[in-house]
């Protein structure tokens, strides 16, 4: 026996336990909609001028046919930005500082050299050695300062930056001035750097002032 859903005009073939089960309804499994099935039962196969002649499966999906994209692949996208953005966060905060470490700083060359690119000038005052340090009475009544460092890291190091105080004969500073690497470079020289295990000789020469010296300290800075 057979039935026509009403809606989409699709034809079931309709068994005794079909008739018996739900008193007669049934949903059409084209469309979904709920009718009752002794409406339009019949004997022999309907004759269909509707919608459907009779429900077809799904075609198949051909194998090339590309895969729908799912919140997973979403995910795994966010994820990968995500990490790129706090990479980045990293870098630019504490960039300097990373670069600044002596145990990872290797590491950072040899990737920079694969990416072109160049690290911050190495900096790191107690790998600074002072072998000789001197302030002396010239014949002109000025003063010669005289100190000799070393640079004792494994990379190049900027030339340090030199505080130098003068104390009176209690001890006690009253000038003091800071001399950049320009100040004590020559010319000529044309480096900002130090390089491992290399040794510079610092020569200045201060005009005498009004109060007596009675000693002097200098520290790297």
């Amino acid at each position: 026996m057979y039935t026509l859903c009403p809606d989409c005009q699709t034809v079931h073939k309709l068994t005794l336990a079909q008739l018996r089960s739900d008193r007669g309804m049934m949903r059409c499994t084209h469309c979904s909609s709920l009718f009752d099935v002794l409406e339009f039962i019949s004997e022999s196969k309907p004759a269909v001028t509707g919608k459907q002649v009779e429900q077809k499966a799904p075609p198949e999906r051909l194998p090339w046919e590309p895969e729908k994209k799912t919140g997973r692949a979403y995910w795994h996208a966010g994820l990968i930005i995500g990490l790129l953005l706090l990479t980045a966060q990293i870098v630019y905060f504490e960039g300097y500082a990373f670069s600044q470490n002596p145990d990872v700083r290797p590491d950072l060359e040899k990737f920079c050299r694969y990416l072109n690119c160049r690290l911050p000038v190495y900096k790191n005052l107690d790998e600074f050695s002072v072998l000789e340090g001197s302030f002396t009475l010239q014949p002109d009544h000025n003063y010669a300062f005289r100190a000799v460092i070393v640079n004792q890291a494994s990379f190049s190091q900027a030339y340090p930056t030199i505080k130098l105080t003068l104390l009176d004969y209690n001890e006690k500073p009253f000038a003091h001035r800071v001399f950049k690497p320009q100040d004590y470079l020559p010319e000529a020289a044309g480096v900002t750097a130090m390089a491992p295990d290399a040794v510079t000789e610092i020569r200045l020469t201060i005009a005498r002032p009004a109060s007596k010296i009675g000693g002097y300290t200098f520290k790297l800075i």
